[in-house]
Parts: structure tokens; sequence; C-alpha cells
């Protein structure tokens, strides 16, 4: 449904256990992954609501990001969603595939 990569789901795995936010490096450090597969990881579940990203400034100057899930309800509550959209695209296709045959069908029967 959504098309997550083993690292995606360990990811999120991880991200559900821990209790508190975590960094790009804390993350791809407990995954014994490198920074880059965890940033893609990261970038795909923040975009489907899976986990939410943090920005805070810190005392020295600068800023890091903190990452942690968005909690088992909304993950639910999205995965939900996604199957209505599917579920709506798939009637929106049956319908135009009646439409075609019926056009076909009527054609066929006019020659």
């Amino acid at each position: 449904m959504y098309d997550l990569s083993s690292s995606d789901m360990a990811l999120l795995a991880l991200l559900l256990r821990e209790a508190k936010p975590q960094t790009l490096d804390e993350l791809a450090d407990s995954m014994d992954r490198d920074r880059g597969t965890a940033f893609r990881s990261l970038q795909r579940l923040v975009s489907l609501g899976f986990c939410t990203k943090q920005t805070v400034n810190l005392k020295e100057g600068g800023y890091k990001h903190l990452y942690s899930s968005a909690g088992i309800e909304q993950i639910e509550k999205n995965a939900e969603h996604r199957v209505k959209e599917i579920r709506s695209s798939l009637n929106r296709l049956m319908k135009k595939f009646r439409q075609d045959i019926r056009y076909m069908a009527a054609a066929t029967s006019e020659q």
C-alpha cells in the first residue's frame, strides 16, 4: 500500500519503540545504516505522516532535527485514509471500464 522498503519498516519500528525523539545520527546508529539511508527513510515516513520532524534551536547556535513516531493511532488513521483513496480510485477505474466496454459493444453492434 505504501511500498515501504525494509529500511523504512525498520526505522518505523524503531521510532514506535522509542519514547524520546531522536536525531538522524542516533537513528542511523541504532539501525546500523548510513546517514543517507536513514535520511531517505525518514523523509518517506515524514511525508506519509508516520513520523514527525521537529526543529530545535541549539544554545550554541545552529539547530538540529528530532524525529519521533506519529503514534499508532495516527498511522492507522493515515492508512484508513489511504485505503479510502485507493478504493475511490478503483471505483473510478471500474466506472470508466464499464463505459468503455458499453461503448465498444455499441460500436460493434452498429457494424
